[in-house]
């Protein structure tokens, strides 16, 4: 289950529905007199979590330590919540895939290979050594020796052959949004409630 990790990996706190996982891409848009729309969209995008927190008796002391040390202004690592359907169809022990050649920053596509894994299409990736979320739109990639896959958005650096991606389990870093309680909040004498929590990627 997605959740909250402390400095050790471990999650501390899990996230629970009502979950929205958004992409927020800067795009600014008009319309002319005859009412034809003009769009104009930036390249920066992140991905932003919003999340209930699963209520905490005993172990609620380690996130609310972990959340004042943190504050706004450090990375909270998190583990990314994938769609449903992706989960579905992951396997349960995901085999090793990399890539089979160089993708250049500003490129949509990677080539991968080395398993007859499914990478279903609206599953988040990474590959190693890089921190930022990327989401599949290629329909169902069998990740064989020379598959394309698709990607959003485009890669921010570059991705040299041979790299792993990662696609289960994915770890994202974040910034927790300043309107989110940066301490406890009991909603009794035992349960440590927080509500909702909103979480930025850290690009």
């Amino acid at each position: 289950m997605a959740g909250i990790y402390n400095d050790s990996s471990v999650i501390i706190a899990n996230f629970t529905a009502p979950l929205t996982v958004r992409s927020n891409q800067p795009t600014t848009l008009s319309d002319t007199l005859s009412l034809k729309r003009v769009i104009s969209q930036k390249t920066a995008q992140r991905w932003e979590v919003e999340a209930g927190l699963e209520p905490l008796s005993s172990g609620a002391n380690a996130l609310f330590a972990h959340l004042v040390t943190k504050g706004y202004y450090s990375v909270i690592n998190i583990l990314m919540p994938q769609n449903y359907g992706v989960m579905l169809k992951l396997p349960a022990t995901p085999p090793v895939i990399n890539t089979t050649a160089l993708a250049s920053a500003g490129s949509s596509q990677v080539t991968i290979g080395n398993s007859t894994t499914i990478i279903p299409v609206g599953c988040f990736v990474k590959f190693a050594s890089h921190a930022k979320i990327y989401m599949v739109t290629t329909a169902d990639v069998a990740a064989s020796v020379g598959s394309t896959m698709n990607i959003y958005p485009p890669l921010r650096s570059d991705v040299a052959s041979g790299s792993a991606l990662i696609y289960k389990d994915i770890t994202m870093p974040c910034y927790m949004e300043t309107d989110s309680v940066r301490g406890m909040t009991y909603s009794d004498g035992i349960l440590m409630d927080l509500g909702t929590i909103k979480l930025v990627e850290a690009i």
